[in-house]
């Protein structure tokens, strides 16, 4: 199924080190567009998979807290910088999380 590999690249994304994804994504606001990827479209992927049974609750719900998060992050505008991606203890939770939710993917 073409949107678990998609979703699958946005977890990847999500869970790389912040010099990585600074890396894929230059060019761009990274921050923005890890949590743009992650919450409007690998969260539309979650549902997606969810109902057709390719994930299970448990995957949909860590997924769900990453976006949770990043959500909540949006309200503090300190959080939207490369410093803030290399350095805020935020990122580096949803880096964790990220990658819990791979390892239960893969």
């Amino acid at each position: 199924m073409q949107c678990y590999d998609r979703f699958i690249d946005i977890v990847k994304q999500m869970s790389m080190t912040a010099t990585e994804q600074i890396a894929k994504l230059k060019g761009t606001v990274v921050a923005d567009e890890l949590a743009s990827d992650f919450s409007e479209i690998g969260m539309m992927y979650a549902k997606e998979l969810l109902e057709s049974e390719w994930i299970s609750q448990e995957q949909y719900i860590i997924a769900k807290s990453i976006d949770e998060m990043l959500i909540g992050m949006s309200k503090k505008n300190e959080l939207w910088t490369e410093d803030a991606l290399l350095n805020a203890e935020e990122w580096e939770e949803c880096r964790k999380k990220g990658g819990l939710l791979l390892e239960t993917l893969e």
